[in-house]
């Protein structure tokens, strides 16, 4: 691991390490300490950095699914959905993802027998080396809970959709045969900080002497993606977020005009199977149906499904004697607004 590539990690993260020893620890294996006495592993910052992640991201929860009233603390999600939550943020496969997303795996210093293992390529090591990442910033910044929420947002934020949004801006741009996305940092005229490298965060990014991609007025680093006449340009704290905030806004966009050319031909005969088709390619996200059963004054049964997605809102709910049937109406419900909400685009 030399220089550049410290300094990419660091930039990555958008934390300047007083020392660097600390983060090259964050990247060394038991295996390689083993074979080499005297030299720290990553072990104990690991521990750290899991006890940081679940503080961040517990504390994350509460601000966004509770509140404080005169009753006391209301929460809109339950213990059940909360764990259930909090363990789809901080699971293995998103921090793993994240790493493989940023290379880091690539920098891991191992010994002779994780080499010829492969293991860097395996979820659990990534894992760990995200952690450490953290408990690493943890000790070099003497517990800045600032600092350290700021690093676990940046580094969560690297899994945004599957890690892999600027492979599927390209994919879906050439589905649709929209061409290919244009990518270039913003320039401002002024003096950059960040040390540029011709591949730097294999975004091939290039600064020319004397500009800088950092917005004066906001402070924040911009970049851009061009989709023919349409250009996105995402906004961050560093180059990488800006550049994973760009293809998150273009790869929306995509998909709403992706799903408004499929739903100008929609066929609402079978809305459950139709809604079905479009999450599983992606179009839709996180579909689901809640059902409750209850009895009329007769004592007759009554179902009611209440079908969602995600950034969908509205009451997409229907009742009636048919468990499959009210859910084809649910659905059907979800359908009419998706069509109505894509009319507008």
């Amino acid at each position: 691991m030399n220089r550049m590539d410290l300094d990419y990690i660091q930039d990555s993260i958008c934390y300047r390490f007083e020392n660097l020893n600390l983060l090259i620890q964050a990247f060394t294996r038991k295996s390689y300490s083993e074979e080499n006495p005297g030299t720290e592993n990553n072990e104990v910052l690991e521990f750290y950095g899991d006890e940081i992640l679940d503080m961040y991201v517990t504390k994350l929860m509460y601000k966004e699914t509770g509140k404080v009233s005169e009753k006391g603390f209301v929460s809109s999600k339950n213990e059940g959905e909360l764990t259930k939550l909090k363990a789809a943020i901080v699971n293995k496969k998103v921090l793993a993802a994240c790493i493989q997303s940023l290379g880091f795996d690539k920098f891991l210093i191992m010994g002779n027998g994780d080499i010829q293992n492969n293991v860097q390529e395996t979820p659990s090591v990534r894992e760990d080396l995200f952690e450490a990442i953290i408990g690493a910033v943890a000790v070099d910044s003497s517990w800045n809970y600032e600092k350290l929420g700021k690093v676990c947002k940046n580094m969560l934020q690297m899994t945004t959709i599957n890690g892999y949004l600027e492979v599927l801006v390209h994919d879906k741009c050439e589905q649709l045969g929209l061409g290919t996305p244009a990518y270039t940092s913003m320039k401002y005229e002024g003096y950059d900080p960040t040390p540029w490298g011709s591949d730097l965060f294999n975004c091939r990014i290039y600064q020319p002497h004397g500009y800088t991609a950092i917005n004066p007025e906001t402070g924040l680093y911009e970049y851009s993606v061009s989709i023919g006449e349409k250009k996105f340009i995402g906004t961050g704290d560093g180059i990488y977020q800006a550049f994973l905030d760009c293809n998150s806004k273009a790869y929306k966009w995509i998909c709403r005009l992706e799903i408004s050319k499929i739903l100008q031909a929609i066929d609402f005969e079978n809305p459950v199977s139709t809604l079905h088709e479009l999450d599983q390619k992606k179009i839709i996200m996180h579909l689901g149906y809640t059902f409750n059963e209850y009895f009329d004054t007769n004592g007759n049964p009554i179902w009611r499904c209440t079908a969602y997605i995600e950034g969908l809102h509205g009451d997409f709910s229907a009742e009636g004697v048919s468990k499959k049937e009210v859910k084809q109406k649910a659905a059907r419900k979800v359908l009419e607004e998706l069509v109505n909400a894509n009319m507008e685009m």
